[in-house]
């Protein structure tokens, strides 16, 4: 069971980092609002409740790694990882900034707890793959695709728009062959690519039925509200008992969610003024 209070606690702190996510947009004048607004259940019930993390050891071995295949989304997980410990939420307005440690795309060679570098779509899921089989790097190689113990689980964050990358398919393809069950792919639907829609009737390639792509790759599927904390903390939890294959949540959310203006104008990368945060910030919800 899922705690009342604990949802409650979790919605008010996904309400800060959407606040969070607006200090950074004004004070670079511009980024991702729509594709970072649509994460921020998912990065919270991660980032504060489900996945084993210590801020005051950032290396640690084990705990679990979660990478950003959307790096563009970044605004959030820098708001995460604020709160969360790992650095001043003062740092926040200097983002991408000359010389700050957050930049434009996630970068882990600059901004503490982060474990992915991205840039170009598609290749967060190989990577995620990669730290997955490292862990259980130790496993006797006649073992490796019984779906021995494991370390740590790797939580893969991916755009809908980025599936249309044949690199995810490659990296679906490997994964159900090793059997990882410690590999748990959620997919941001929010069925708009960076200026189209990404569903029937779209410009761009269709997706449907993305949940019968995933099953027909060997993958345990399950469909979740993306911004209802509490089934995302309960499919969480069902994901860890699912032995013997990688897991993908396709988390159903909305393109700029929690910004009225932006969750209309499906907004990918505009330019966010001294003016449009005034306007903006007090409708965050």
């Amino acid at each position: 069971m899922i705690d009342e209070a604990k949802v409650k606690d979790l919605e008010a702190k996904a309400k800060q980092i959407r606040r969070d996510i607006m200090v950074q947009l004004v004070g670079a004048g511009g980024g991702h609002p729509g594709p970072s607004l649509s994460i921020v259940e998912i990065c919270t019930a991660l980032y504060f409740s489900h996945a084993k993390l210590d801020p005051k050891n950032p290396t640690w071995e084990d705990r679990d790694r979660i990478v950003l295949g959307k790096a563009h989304a970044c605004e959030t997980i820098y708001a995460c990882l604020a709160r969360r410990g790992y650095f001043s939420p003062e740092i926040l307005p200097t983002y991408k900034h000359f010389g700050s440690i957050l930049q434009g795309h996630a970068d882990a060679w600059a901004t503490v707890g982060l474990e992915y570098s991205g840039g170009s779509l598609g290749q967060g899921l190989g990577f995620a793959l990669g730290l997955a089989l490292a862990a259980r790097i130790k496993t006797p190689y006649n073992v490796m695709r019984q779906a021995p113990d494991y370390k740590y689980r790797i939580f893969c964050i991916c755009g809908d728009g980025e599936t249309m990358e044949g690199d995810i398919w490659e990296a679906a393809m490997s994964a159900s062959s090793y059997k990882l069950p410690n590999l748990i792919n959620i997919v941001d639907y929010n069925q708009f690519s960076a200026s189209m829609a990404t569903s029937s009737g779209g410009q761009s390639v269709d997706l449907e039925p993305i949940v019968e792509k995933w099953r027909a790759f060997g993958w345990w599927v399950t469909e979740v509200d993306g911004h209802n904390i509490r089934q995302l903390l309960e499919t969480l939890q069902m994901a860890d008992n699912i032995p013997t294959k990688p897991k993908c949540i396709i988390a159903h959310t909305v393109k700029g969610k929690g910004i009225p203006y932006f969750e209309q104008t499906h907004v990918h990368m505009p330019d966010v003024s001294k003016e449009l945060y005034d306007k903006v910030i007090d409708t965050v919800y």
